[in-house]
């Protein structure tokens, strides 16, 4: 190994280090609030397939969009909750 790939590891490690101790709790809230967001819209636009009474026109110009994530919303919203679950 060289001089030159050691540092360039060393480089790396670093970086994943400091953005692991200071922004990485941020991001993954950031991604969460990001899903939970994206849920309720296609709650609201896609609710008749779980009993919501909703008509939209616009649900099918976004439904080719959605579709490939479609089995993990409806996993999603239909889970089971308690109230532990909220706490982390």
């Amino acid at each position: 190994m060289s001089v030159g790939s050691k540092i360039g590891k060393l480089k790396v490690a670093l970086k994943d280090f400091l953005l692991g101790a200071t922004v990485y709790d941020m991001i993954k809230d950031l991604q969460e609030k990001r899903l939970i967001t994206e849920y309720t819209l296609m709650s609201v636009v896609l609710g008749d397939m779980l009993g919501y009474p909703v008509s939209s026109y616009y649900r099918l110009r976004i439904l080719p969009f959605w579709l490939p994530r479609l089995q993990t919303w409806k996993h999603h919203t239909l889970k089971e909750r308690d109230v532990t679950g909220k706490l982390k």
